[in-house]
């Protein structure tokens, strides 16, 4: 039997707000009025203003003093961090189990792999999603809620990032499929060590290739590209 979920009237429009910004309907930088929200979803300011502050808290947003909350358009730099942690979590729940990832989490992330088998342009939207998804089983498997929260609230900085600066979105869509599918191979050999330098691996490309469609040098960063090898 499914579970049914009953969500408050923030999370509402947190989820409204937020589909908005992923779909651009509210595009980077542009300021968001919350009395226009509120006319659009026929509620109060209040519930408004209560989701524009979650989602200041996501990296979807930015409130900035007498100008009001704007969509977060971050920068290579801040890309980094979000992935810089994103892994750092990952990589710690994989030395929590000592590598030994359940089959349960493994099939979990094979179902998310066939729904990135058929993924192309057109279907780029649910890139994202579906990396969320796959990603968020290495930590889910844990059962540390803690670290899954933590974890789970750089989701929408990934998406934001991928939206918003990835510009060959034909090559993207086609490759999620190949380079998952190392992570749940290397999840099968029960090898921590292996594990976690294919995880690595994984974001370092990411990583690497904003860099080159946002044509920027190792030089002008301030951090080196081998950081998470």
């Amino acid at each position: 039997m499914a579970e049914i979920y009953f969500r408050t009237l923030r999370e509402n429009v947190v989820e409204a707000i937020r589909n908005k910004i992923i779909n651009q309907e509210l595009k980077p930088g542009e300021r968001i009025v919350e009395m226009e929200l509120a006319k659009e979803f026929n509620v109060s300011r209040g519930p408004v203003r209560e989701a524009l502050r979650q989602l200041e808290h996501e990296g979807l947003i930015e409130y900035t003093r007498n100008v009001g909350c704007t969509v977060k358009n971050p920068d290579l730099q801040e890309s980094f961090e979000v992935y810089l942690i994103r892994v750092s979590y990952e990589i710690l729940a994989v030395k929590y189990m000592n590598g030994k990832v359940p089959p349960e989490t493994i099939s979990n992330m094979e179902k998310v792999l066939k729904k990135m088998e058929k993924l192309d342009e057109e279907q780029y939207a649910q890139v994202y999603l579906y990396d969320n998804e796959f990603h968020s089983e290495l930590v889910k498997m844990t059962k540390l809620n803690h670290l899954y929260k933590l974890w789970s609230e750089l989701n929408y900085g990934n998406i934001i990032t991928g939206y918003n600066n990835v510009q060959d979105k034909v090559g993207v869509a086609k490759r999620q499929y190949k380079v998952h599918k190392e992570i749940v191979d290397a999840c099968r050999t029960g090898d921590s060590g292996k594990i976690c330098k294919v995880i690595s691996e994984h974001y370092m490309r990411t990583i690497t290739r904003l860099m080159k469609e946002l044509g920027v040098s190792e030089s002008e960063v301030p951090f080196s590209r081998d950081f998470l090898l």
